[in-house]
């Protein structure tokens, strides 16, 4: 039996980082090795993720606390409990000079040596998630760089499967997640390459039942990424800024000519004065 390992209570700097989504193992649902792999969302910028896991959501004792890589595998048998038989789990994304974001919240895991309950007689809504973003009607084109996906919650769903699919390749999706109990997801980088035209939908899960049915698929446009050459002049050359800057450059020429001329006339009147004295 493994031993708890205390929080630590320590001075944390800000969070700065977006945080990231668990997708696996969650929605309580059981797993099907002893050492399942734990992965989430990317998050930019992140150069490591600390995960920990814990007997509840309020993670006051945790038997796991490592920083480690997505897609690691983590011996659940040599980690927990013998008496616990569903785990919480969160991470968070960590990087370069101590910057770090937020815990993610917690995703739930049925552990494999759990007697799980039957589904018979479960109350269930045969109801697919309603999409709320992106819709159809999105204008203008989202940001690639970051596309966030919302929906209504379905009652009694222990988690939902999210799929984004190129528009022309309905059947192919270049995203296919779950998530735990959560109605939000951002995906960072992830459709980067892709093209620009997709179809995405989401379909509820339930712990020991099979999945519920799926949204009808919601087409979105992304904006294509922009080339170097598409940026403003002024960012590229030096001379385009200093055009820019030609109502200044402008001022001061008319206020050098006009010193100019007004000493051109002083000269002139000393010159006329000269004559006359001379002349005289």
């Amino acid at each position: 039996m493994s031993t708890s390992l205390p929080v630590p209570q320590q001075e944390m700097p800000p969070a700065t980082l977006p945080v990231p989504c668990p997708t696996a193992p969650v929605a309580g649902r059981p797993v099907e090795t002893t050492t399942p792999v734990f992965d989430w969302t990317p998050v930019p910028d992140a150069t490591r993720y600390r995960v920990q896991i814990a007997s509840t959501e309020a993670f006051g004792a945790v038997h796991y606390d490592e920083t480690t890589d997505r897609g690691s595998a983590v011996p659940l048998g040599s980690v927990l409990p013998d008496d616990v038989e569903t785990a919480c789990w969160r991470v968070r994304a960590e990087g370069r000079e101590e910057v770090r974001s937020d815990w993610s919240e917690p995703a739930r895991v049925a552990v494999p040596s759990a007697g799980l309950e039957s589904a018979t007689g479960t109350v269930r809504v045969e109801a697919p998630p309603v999409p709320l973003h992106p819709t159809s009607d999105q204008d203008p084109p989202l940001d690639q760089s970051a596309v966030p996906f919302t929906w209504e919650a379905v009652p009694e769903a222990t988690g939902y499967q999210l799929q984004v699919a190129p528009a022309d390749a309905p059947e192919a999706p270049v995203v296919d997640l779950t998530v735990d109990q959560t109605m939000s997801v951002t995906l960072y980088d992830t459709l980067s390459g892709e093209g620009t035209s997709f179809r995405w939908r989401v379909r509820p899960l339930f712990r020991v039942a099979q999945p519920g049915p799926w949204s009808d698929p919601v087409p979105f446009v992304v904006a294509p990424p922009v080339d170097d050459e598409e940026r403003a002049p002024e960012a590229e050359n030096p001379r385009a800024s200093a055009r820019i800057a030609g109502p200044a450059t402008q001022a001061q020429t008319s206020t050098t000519l006009s010193v100019t001329v007004s000493l051109f006339a002083v000269l002139s009147f000393l010159a006329t004065i000269a004559l006359i004295v001379l002349a005289g």
